[in-house]
């Protein structure tokens, strides 16, 4: 987890072989840098869903890592002010809760991550939309490192997982809900 305020700047490429993407990443000698995992994520917002009408995130990842997210105006790329906490064992739900903000959505990912030249690449693994790589670092270098990966064809995505996810939906016709494994099996 990377801790204090940071500046992301990424690229969801979708639907890739995740296998060959691997593949490149070990060839072009990149280091993995969080080998692969369950991640729980709970989003956050008040009844009135202000933060996801300013584009803002408030998530909690896997029950200690609370995360801020801002947005940034770029044209090109998925452009955000990221505020992470490393927050200790407590009730970190109740403390949002009395701040006025409760869980609006759940959602779980398989994920993993490589440093490839100072690019942080995630390999996820996700209910619904399936396999997506993110690509995150110098907005100048993503494209080149998509190239290397062999994802320049790939269909690509600024959304957040939220948004990715109401897509699926409204084009599967499922009423909201939240991105979970558990969520995907009882539809099956």
């Amino acid at each position: 987890m990377r801790t204090g305020t940071t500046t992301e700047v990424e690229l969801k490429f979708l639907d890739p072989d995740l296998d060959q993407v691997r593949a490149r990443l070990q060839e072009g000698g990149a280091r993995l840098e969080q080998p692969r995992e369950l991640e729980t994520n709970l989003v956050f917002d008040d009844a009135d869903h202000s933060l996801r009408n300013s584009r803002r995130l408030l998530r909690l990842r896997n029950g200690h890592e609370l995360t801020v997210k801002i947005p940034l105006e770029d044209p090109t790329y998925k452009a955000r002010r990221e505020i992470n906490l490393d927050v200790a064992a407590g009730d970190i739900e109740a403390f949002l809760a009395g701040l006025g903000y409760q869980v609006d959505w759940r959602y779980e990912k398989w994920r993993e991550g490589w440093d490839l030249n100072s690019m942080f690449v995630t390999l996820d693994e996700l209910p619904f939309i399936g396999t997506v790589v993110e690509i995150e670092g110098d907005r100048d270098n993503i494209n080149s490192t998509a190239e290397k990966l062999g994802l320049a064809g790939n269909r690509t995505s600024t959304a957040n997982y939220e948004g990715l996810y109401r897509e699926y939906a409204d084009a599967h016709g499922i009423e909201g809900g939240d991105m979970t494994f558990e969520a995907e099996s009882a539809r099956a």
